[in-house]
């Protein structure tokens, strides 16, 4: 028996194997998971990797179904929290290094510091 992919499929296949306990039901009845947070990009960037060597491993065959579709569902949620952790630090990046760029040009030798060293304590987050 193959299982269509739909939501309610989906919601009861979880609700009825057990394999994966989602944290909560969205309003239409999908499963809805928290995810993995990271404190750092360090770790975020940790779940990325890791996350999608599972998802590479779940997407080798023709066809995905059952407890590893739930799987696939559940592991969206971690690679979108490690995702959304590094966009916002990337932003932080980019703001700090607009910031070097203008004051250089106007010669603004205090925020070139003072915004130099936030870049790089940024930067330095994204080092292995």
């Amino acid at each position: 028996m193959t299982m269509k992919s739909t939501p309610i499929t989906l919601a009861l296949f979880l609700t009825v194997s057990g394999s994966v306990a989602a944290d909560e039901l969205s309003p239409d009845g999908r499963p809805h998971f928290s995810g993995k947070d990271a404190d750092s990009v360090k770790e975020a960037f940790h779940h990325f990797e890791e996350g999608n060597e599972k998802l590479e491993k779940y997407l080798k065959g023709d066809s995905i179904e059952g407890a590893d579709l739930a799987h696939v569902h559940e592991l969206t949620y971690t690679l979108e929290n490690a995702i959304a952790k590094m966009q916002a630090a990337l932003a932080r990046l980019a703001t700090s290094l607009e910031e070097v760029h203008l004051a250089s040009e106007r010669g603004d030798a205090d925020v070139v510091l003072e915004s130099g060293r936030e870049y790089l304590s940024i930067a330095d987050q994204f080092d292995d």
